[in-house]
């Protein structure tokens, strides 16, 4: 396959394509040319290329245009989750006392001495 470029490039419909990553794997490269198409070797060195199977199909594209640049993260980027207050294990401890709190209140209300 073909190494990514080192700055990241905007993707348009004439600049993508897929394969199968099973098929394709290691020994195979590609190249892709600006009108779209897209030679593969296979590890053999047979060429194959790309052809435009429906013609009446308009391939041009939107000329790019470079928005604002991205913005970086830097190194302080980490997952988007809430802290938890209490950890896992004392979390479900927790959860287990309060929960035999509420059925200790109701067993001994329902042990009661019956009115007589």
């Amino acid at each position: 396959m073909s190494a990514a470029p080192p700055t990241p490039q905007i993707s348009r419909a004439t600049a993508v394509f897929i394969i199968c990553s099973k098929t394709f794997h290691p020994g195979w490269s590609d190249s892709q040319t600006a009108d779209g198409t897209v030679t593969i070797t296979t590890p053999t060195g047979h060429t194959y290329t790309s052809r435009l199977y429906f013609p009446g199909v308009d391939t041009t594209s939107a000329p790019v245009q470079r928005g604002s640049p991205r913005k970086t993260h830097g190194d302080n980027r980490t997952a988007k989750m809430p802290k938890r207050k209490r950890p896992k294990a004392k979390d479900r401890a927790h959860r287990i006392a309060a929960k035999r709190a509420l059925n200790d209140a109701y067993v001994a209300e329902r042990n009661q001495p019956p009115d007589f």
